[in-house]
């Protein structure tokens, strides 16, 4: 080959390794500028949901502590019927102005079930409404709202916590021995769990001590 020739190919391939290179570098160019907007776009999501998540996690816990009562009698007209106090929590994630796609997807769809589930308690609530002949306790009907709306409000808490280890936030934690409010919900199911318990005892009780049939 002579020397006209190899420069040619010289030069040709020198020119070829430019363009590739060059595109090489616009390639990680772009991909910085994304990851960076990635970080940032998840950053200011987790800043703006978790304080949704936070209230309505706190609305849960008014629910949950909602057992119809003001004052230690029935909240009720004239004080005689017990009805609920506590205002229902509301959290609605796609009026949220943020980038949800830069979420995970279990992470999203799981902030994003939230109202779902909220209205399927609700939904229960209604059937409950419906045949409920337990006046002016309305017991079953408390016993499920207080109850589900704890454990409603416990997964919200989750979620919360699960979006600020996701966008490296620090995640607070509750001092040994100090009130906070998931022990809060806590507690309140575990109580309800309690009372339903010793209800089913006595019913089963009562049902087998009567008896069956003509007494000889």
């Amino acid at each position: 080959m002579d020397t006209g020739n190899v420069s040619a190919v010289i030069s040709a391939t020198a020119g070829i390794s430019g363009v590739l290179l060059g595109n090489a570098f616009v390639a990680i160019k772009e991909l910085l500028i994304s990851h960076s907007k990635r970080r940032k776009d998840t950053a200011y999501l987790a800043i703006i949901v978790v304080s949704h998540l936070d209230r309505f996690a706190n609305g849960c816990l008014h629910v949950a502590y909602d057992d119809g009562t003001a004052y230690g009698q029935p909240a009720g007209r004239d004080g005689e019927e017990s009805v609920p106090t506590a205002k229902l929590p509301e959290f609605q994630p796609l009026d949220i102005d943020v980038e949800w796609k830069a979420l995970p997807r279990d992470l999203m769809y799981s902030i994003m079930r939230l109202p779902d589930e909220s209205e399927q308690i609700q939904n229960r609530l209604a059937g409950i409404e419906e045949f409920d002949d337990d006046y002016p306790d309305h017991t079953e009907f408390f016993w499920v709202r207080r109850r589900e709306f704890a454990a409603l409000g416990l997964t919200a808490s989750e979620l919360a916590r699960r979006l600020r280890r996701h966008a490296g936030m620090q995640v607070e934690e509750p001092k040994p021995g100090e009130w906070h409010r998931d022990q809060g919900m806590r507690e309140v199911i575990q109580t309800i769990d309690e009372k339903r318990a010793a209800y089913e005892r006595r019913r089963n009780e009562k049902s087998s001590s009567t008896p069956f049939g003509p007494t000889p």
